[in-house]
């Protein structure tokens, strides 16, 4: 089985590949060498025969043959050819029994006819030059390339022997490689195995930055954001039974007292009134929670729209204005110069509401409520301030968690939603929601980020 799994590997099918390259790399290159060195030594015994025989020409007949003599008794191996024939045709002194079919033209041939066996009855090839004497007589000299032939046959033997261990090597190395990815791949997948099996604690292992680690980092990032958004929504789920629990009970409750109370219908229309207020909030709470599941979908992203965010906060000024004068509290607009934004205008519009009403609500009498809307960087912005109680700094991290309220809005109404349906269409929008302290009061920024999808109008003015 394992070796089934490291043959099947990719990493030794790589190997493979690159031993069979390297195979016919290695062929080539030893081809090429052959090829050459077979030329070169070809060509260098051909050029010695050219300029032995030249220098004989003038030569005597006697001191050519004790040339040719000496020359035979020095050939040990007995690989040179010699022949001295005078004007007639008839041979005078050598080695060879008959002239090849060469012309007599002082030039080195080359004669493949094995037609000169040498002292073991095996005949080679050689190279021969014939040259005319000066008297008329043919001088022959001649040469084997029986070492040229093992020269060859050495050097295909040591293509042999090293090439073998190299294709063994790399596969080797190809089986070495197989074997541990395979490894890296089984705990990838024993790690996801158990993280399906319930184990989310766990991450995959990765080691180092290659593709595998790459993967494996984005994948863990991607399991640390499910475990948070798990954490989440189990936070959620408890908030929620928190929240719809205390309505409810407080609104049978008064059904039940107003039930067990027979003084009347006064005190029951009462009781159904305070329990019509508590389920109002309950559906409040219900439509919230709703209305932030159908912004994280995006169902509307398709129906974006260019508008100006300028003409928006202009608008919610002249909403708010009038609550914020019964509570004695100043709304400044600074949103002159248009703001070119794509979106969901109304989605948008929702997101500001949010804030200023919280601005307002946290203001107390005499305070100010600032809207800004401009453009910072070729990106558009928003901002609502305030000078009211501010948010902690231990707090701005949980602010925008859904029924996250924060010990200075507890006595207020409320359902803890409003700051992360914001959070929600800013991110639809692309952009991003931050507080900051105001000093006094808080600023909430709306500030585009390179994923915001830019409007027409912004494109032809730039």
């Amino acid at each position: 089985m394992w070796t089934l799994e490291v043959f099947k590997a990719r990493a030794f099918r790589l190997a493979l590949g690159f031993a069979l390259t390297i195979s016919v790399a290695t062929a080539a290159a030893f081809a090429f060498i052959y090829l050459q060195v077979s030329r070169a030594d070809m060509q260098q015994v051909g050029a010695i025969l050219v300029d032995e025989a030249s220098k004989s020409v003038d030569e005597s007949e006697a001191d050519v043959r004790r040339a040719l003599e000496l020359r035979l008794t020095r050939d040990i191996r007995r690989l040179d050819f010699v022949a001295l024939i005078d004007p007639k045709g008839e041979l005078i002194f050598g080695n060879v029994p008959f002239l090849p079919q060469i012309p007599i033209d002082a030039e080195a041939h080359f004669v493949n006819e094995d037609v000169f066996p040498d002292a073991h009855g095996d005949k080679d090839p050689a190279i021969f030059v014939a040259r005319r004497r000066l008297d008329g007589g043919v001088l022959l000299l001649g040469r084997s390339l029986q070492e040229v032939y093992d020269l060859q046959e050495t050097l295909l033997h040591a293509l042999a022997i090293a090439l073998l261990p190299t294709i063994l090597l790399i596969l080797a190395i190809g089986v070495w490689f197989a074997h541990r990815a395979s490894q890296r791949f089984k705990r990838v997948h024993d790690a996801i195995v158990r993280i399906m099996n319930g184990d989310l604690d766990l991450r995959l292992p990765f080691a180092g930055e290659d593709d595998i680690g790459k993967i494996a980092r984005a994948v863990n990032l991607m399991l640390d954001e499910i475990a948070r958004l798990l954490d989440h929504l189990k936070s959620a789920g408890d908030n929620i039974a928190h929240d719809l629990r205390t309505p409810l009970a407080v609104a049978r409750a008064k059904l039940e007292r107003a039930l067990d109370n027979e003084s009347g219908t006064e005190q029951l229309r009462e009781a159904l009134e305070a329990a019509l207020v508590q389920i109002e909030k309950v559906s409040m709470t219900i439509s919230a929670i709703l209305r932030i599941s159908a912004v994280e979908q995006g169902a509307r992203e398709k129906q974006f729209k260019d508008f100006d965010l300028a003409a928006v906060c202009a608008q919610l000024l002249d909403f708010y204005e009038p609550l914020a004068e019964s509570k004695g509290v100043t709304m400044i607009v600074d949103a002159a110069t248009p703001v070119p934004v794509r979106g969901d205008q109304d989605l948008m519009r929702e997101a500001l509401s949010n804030l200023i009403d919280n601005a307002i609500k946290f203001t107390p009498a005499g305070g100010e409520v600032r809207i800004e809307a401009g453009m910072a960087e070729g990106r558009p912005f928003a901002l609502v301030s305030d000078t009211g109680l501010g948010v902690p700094p231990q707090e701005r991290g949980k602010i925008f968690d859904r029924f996250y309220r924060g010990e200075r809005s507890a006595q207020t109404p409320g359902h803890g939603l409003g700051l992360s349906i914001a959070e929600t269409i800013a991110k639809l929008h692309g952009f991003k929601l931050t507080v900051e302290d105001n000093n006094p009061g808080a600023r909430f920024e709306l500030r585009a980020t390179s994923s915001a999808p830019a409007a027409r109008l912004a494109r032809e003015t730039a």
